[in-house]
């Protein structure tokens, strides 16, 4: 029997218009900085009559999950280049 352990990222964006949520958005980021994106609106009818509005929060959550990611591959990097350093000094 073994436990595997992963470490994962999740970002959850809910755009609102007042106290209405318009749309939900989620990234589900893994450790090699992979992404899964899942939304959905709830509720349509605020969505179309705010459609350019809730395209510029999207766009904004997009650009978290981007830094995220950027992040996550920064940090993979650097822990190669760690392990480089280790194998050479020996």
């Amino acid at each position: 029997m073994t436990l595997e352990i992963t470490k994962t990222t999740k970002i959850v964006g809910r755009i609102k218009i007042d106290d209405t949520v318009v749309k939900t958005m989620t990234a589900d980021i893994d450790d090699k900085g992979v992404t899964t994106h899942n939304s959905w609106l709830d509720n349509p009818e605020v969505y179309t009559t705010n459609r350019r509005e809730v395209r510029d929060q999207e766009e904004a959550f997009q650009d978290a999950v981007y830094a995220a990611e950027d992040a996550i591959i920064a940090e993979l990097g650097a822990g190669s280049k760690e392990k480089k350093g280790v194998m050479n000094a020996g």
